[in-house]
């Protein structure tokens, strides 16, 4: 198998962000095993640009001849000529990412503090990720899609949840019609069903991804219902179903992934709402 990407750009030229598009664009296309590599790639890019091969596989848990074969797929000669695209990336974007990285794994003690540290610094990592691949027109649209919809539905569930919760409490106190799809009663699918035209779903889930959202944002789209999603990927089987996708990287493994980036994209949303709200308010009393 071989994808050519070399067929729409030179690959000694290709940037970090065409690589990306082409990954997320042949990801159905993928065997299994070159799937759970390319997630790992989409959201481990310093991973791959600091690390050798073998590091790398470790991390993905995958065979390194499974990382060369997904190189080969994308007319690389092998893992370090594909890595050198994932290097341009980290030096173009920010020096400090090494440093960040390498912080949030000196730290092998035990302890209280030692556990507050490791949280601390991946949390700084995740607002820093956010900052920097958040785009504006996303924000922006997002914001419209929120202020000029008639309800609201929340979707979330198991560690997901508290971000819809929270919207739904923030939204409510600019007074937005929201409601929580929370699946008391076993009632999901219920909850969602009159979701109509002039509605909004905002979806919200992460690796190992609830199936039931999954399904129910697969579902809503093929309605031609309008969806934001927070997820962790834009192979995330929320990402390509959504009107607006926001994908927040980690970037850092950990058994407990920190919640502080997609908290802080929600209040980010929430005031941008209430601004808009407050800019239409106006508008009406001044005609």
């Amino acid at each position: 198998m071989n994808l050519k990407i070399g067929k729409y750009v030179e690959k000694t030229t290709i940037a970090h962000d065409q690589l990306t598009a082409s990954i997320v664009a042949e990801f159905e296309n993928l065997p299994k095993q070159l799937q759970k590599f390319a997630r790992f790639a989409l959201n481990h890019a310093d991973v791959i640009a600091l690390e050798t091969v073998t590091t790398v596989a470790n991390r993905a848990e995958v065979q390194p001849s499974s990382i060369v074969r997904f190189a080969k797929a994308f007319s690389f000669d092998g893992f370090t000529e594909m890595q050198q695209v994932f290097k341009t990336r980290l030096v173009e974007n920010t020096s400090s990412y090494q440093e960040r990285i390498r912080a949030l794994g000196d730290d092998n003690h035990e302890g209280g503090h030692s556990i507050l540290d490791g949280f601390a610094n991946s949390g700084i990592d995740s607002l820093q990720r956010l900052k920097q691949e958040i785009s504006q027109e996303k924000l922006d649209q997002a914001i419209e899609l929120i202020s000029g919809a008639r309800d609201v539905h929340l979707l979330a569930q198991k560690r997901a949840f508290g971000i819809a919760h929270y919207l739904h409490y923030a939204l409510s106190q600019l007074n937005v019609r929201c409601f929580l799809a929370d699946g008391a009663g076993g009632m999901l699918n219920h909850q969602l069903s009159h979701v109509g035209p002039e509605d909004l779903v905002i979806a919200v889930s992460f690796a190992p991804y609830t199936p039931i959202v999954a399904e129910l944002v697969d579902s809503l789209s093929s309605q031609d219902r309008k969806v934001i999603s927070i997820t962790d990927s834009a192979v995330s089987p929320l990402a390509s179903r959504s009107t607006v996708s926001f994908e927040i990287h980690d970037g850092v493994d950990q058994a407990f992934r920190t919640l502080i980036a997609p908290i802080c994209l929600a209040q980010s949303l929430v005031v941008g709402v209430g601004q808009a709200l407050e800019r239409k308010l106006h508008q009406t009393q001044e005609t």
